[in-house]
């Protein structure tokens, strides 16, 4: 059923919320690389939010003021949960350095913004030394179509532009692979063919209960060439720490 909240980027957002099975898989794409102290950009609803809430510290930001309300309200009893409304594009980034962060999550965000490389470099140094960074950004620029262009999206992204982008901020990419092959042709028809401009919460949980099930598993075994999505798992390096004055006189 349509979400009826009164706000048309929460509507959107709902739509995807109870999609559990998705969440889980794209969380499963980021096993054994989330440390304790984690900021989540672009947190929306708080729908992967939810599955952060065991992490020592979670500072989650969004520049839409109404999302972080809900997600105040959705998550109150998390103490471990900081909610902000930050613009993710602006230089203020830099403050939550504070935070020592160990873990940058951002998923579906670097395509809203416009210089996708400068909000790169910011995450870079805000992170700790061995940070990682865990990207997701929609993948294949030929699928760009009209919900691209009502969602915001500046561009969708190949591995070798992402993986330029983020090597030049400093990063060292661990992982860079696509996901979710067979939802680019859906996306094909909606957005190049049909030019649908909302998604389909039909769609969405016919997808969750019957394709993730099987597609998740397949996809663990062969990676596939190309994918509605393209995650990047990417680590600061330690600089070296200066040779031991111990032994001089």
């Amino acid at each position: 059923m349509p979400s009826a909240h009164p706000d048309p980027v929460i509507r959107d957002l709902e739509i995807m919320a109870p999609a559990e099975r998705y969440g889980r898989w794209i969380y499963s794409q980021f096993d054994g690389h989330l440390g304790q102290r984690v900021i989540e950009c672009g947190a929306g609803i708080g729908n992967f939010t939810k599955f952060l809430l065991d992490r020592q510290q979670v500072v989650a930001i969004d520049i839409h003021d109404p999302c972080i309300e809900y997600l105040k309200a959705r998550f109150a009893g998390a103490q471990n949960l900081t909610s902000l409304v930050m613009d993710v594009g602006a230089p203020a980034l830099l403050e939550l350095a504070a935070s020592k962060p160990d873990t940058i999550v951002c998923i579906n965000v670097l395509e809203h913004l416009e210089d996708d490389r400068a909000v790169v470099s910011r995450m870079f140094q805000i992170l700790t030394e061995g940070g990682k960074l865990l990207l997701l950004v929609p993948a294949g620029q030929r699928l760009y179509g009209s919900m691209d262009r009502r969602l915001g999206h500046y561009r969708r992204y190949g591995r070798r532009e992402l993986r330029e982008k983020v090597a030049t901020a400093g990063f060292t990419i661990l992982k860079l692979f696509y996901m979710n092959a067979i939802a680019s042709f859906g996306w094909f028809l909606n957005n190049r063919v049909f030019r649908l401009t909302d998604e389909s919460s039909a769609q969405v949980m016919v997808f969750d209960r019957w394709v993730v099930p099987w597609l998740r598993p397949l996809e663990r075994l062969v990676k596939p060439p190309f994918g509605l999505s393209l995650i990047a798992v990417a680590q600061k390096p330690i600089v070296d720490q200066p040779s031991s004055r111990r032994g001089r006189r």
